[in-house]
């Protein structure tokens, strides 16, 4: 086993003389083995290591006995010792995910606190066949048939090249002592069930499945980087336009998808979003990908709109620049001519400035508006009219209106009722229209 990790280090370029490693030792099996290579390389590559354990806050007096188990490990073999406690359901609860989620994500926040060069983790060959097994049970792509890759970032997995069997005969060979957590032998837990059920009987059929999957995913992640090499050169040319997406090889469009959400917001879509999207490329369609993150389609391009917060405001109107939550509103006094001249914009209004003389309020839209429209003759609500306008849901709050005292005289890309419009008489026009951000 020392010779595969030997070679996966050297294959992945995983460690460079004088690193400082910050090794995730649970206690369990893995973990342990790896700690011990990394030891037995440590003179080789002059490392500086150090073991984090995490205590998630779950198992009680058997969390306790791990702890103290890693940490008499690290005395034993020298190496520099950090724990860290989390009340992991509890955070979870905050957050708003599932536990295993939110264990994971405290894990890396821990491993990253210590400012090593690298991070090891203990994911063996066995573990990436059973992520493989998981995500193709779920459906997938390309991408979810790669397994665990090898280097991700900082982050290294010497073991990766290695089955648990090869774990336990290291362990067994050289006596190391390691601890058992009983709830990898519960098969409540689906990645418990293929490791417990769905390999072995894998493996009746082919025993060397793992090394088989290992040649698989060696393939398939060579096709997957060529691809995401050509997906990014893609969007580096023409951006998030759809027109250009849908003219791609429909194996090419859905990467080009994939690679553009997972750029957005750093989550991997399932393949059935990146199908519906691919399958609906048009001005207005939308897709929920998961809580919270939503691809869109507007003005030709794909976008992920982000619910913007409330922001309230309220000011008086006089010549100037406004900067409000959805773009720099611009107010300019001009004369009746200059105001005819002017090319129509998509978010302007106009008021007849000796009317309104200096009380023309601004803020932000408000439940229950409602204003007269003098461009098409009704009176409508707030609510209807940016729906109508096709306005973005999530900065509709923060859209204007323009009020003298309680009256609302409109709103931009309306026309104000006849008492407040520029008319025949009109000297000087106050014009205001928004850029946009």
């Amino acid at each position: 086993m020392e010779q595969k990790v030997t070679e996966t280090i050297k294959q992945y370029d995983m460690l460079q003389k004088g690193d400082t490693v910050c090794i995730g030792v649970s206690g369990g099996k893995d973990s342990v083995a790896l700690l011990h290579i990394l030891c037995h390389l440590r003179q080789t590559y002059a490392l500086n290591l150090c073991a984090v354990h995490i205590h998630h806050g779950i198992r009680g007096e058997q969390a306790d006995d791990d702890e103290r188990f890693v940490k008499a490990l690290c005395e034993t073999t020298g190496v520099a010792f950090r724990s860290f406690h989390f009340d992991v359901p509890a955070l979870a609860k905050s957050r708003g995910i599932s536990e295993e989620t939110c264990g994971r994500e405290v894990r890396y926040e821990a491993f990253e606190s210590i400012g090593a060069d690298k991070i090891a983790t203990a994911h063996t060959l066995s573990d990436s066949v059973e992520t493989m097994l998981f995500h193709l049970a779920r459906g997938t792509g390309s991408k979810g048939l790669c397994g665990i890759p090898p280097v991700r970032g900082n982050i290294i997995r010497p073991l990766i090249a290695c089955t648990s069997e090869d774990v336990l005969a290291y362990l067994a060979k050289n006596n190391f002592s390691y601890r058992e957590d009983e709830t990898n032998c519960s098969e409540a837990y689906t990645r418990n069930f293929i490791r417990l059920s769905v390999l072995p009987l894998l493996k009746q059929i082919n025993p060397s499945f793992e090394q088989t999957v290992l040649q698989t995913i060696s393939v398939l992640t060579a096709q997957n980087d060529y691809f995401t090499a050509m997906a990014k050169d893609f969007v580096r040319r023409n951006g998030y336009r759809v027109e250009k997406i849908k003219a791609l090889p429909p194996a090419l469009q859905h990467e080009t998808v994939r690679y553009i959400i997972e750029k957005e917001t750093g989550t991997v879509p399932e393949y059935k979003h990146i199908k519906a999207i691919c399958a609906n490329l048009q001005d207005g369609a939308k897709r929920q990908i998961n809580a919270g993150i939503t691809v869109r389609v507007r003005r030709g391009a794909l976008e992920f709109p982000k619910q913007q917060a409330e922001q309230p405001y309220s000011f008086t109107v006089n010549e100037g620049a406004y900067t409000l939550p959805i773009g720099v509103l611009h107010a300019c006094v001009i004369n009746c001519k200059q105001f005819e001249n002017l090319n129509e914009h998509l978010f302007s209004f106009a008021v007849d400035y000796d009317t309104i003389q200096s009380n023309l309020v601004c803020r932000n839209k408000r439940e229950g508006d409602r204003f007269f429209d003098g461009k098409r003759g009704v009176g409508k609500s707030m609510k209807k009219y940016l729906n109508e306008i096709g306005y973005m849901p999530e900065k509709r709050s923060s859209f204007p209106v323009f009020c003298a005292g309680e009256e609302i005289l409109g709103t931009l890309g309306s026309v104000s009722n006849k008492k407040y419009a520029p008319g025949q008489h009109t000297k000087k026009v106050l014009y205001l229209y928004l850029e946009e951000q």
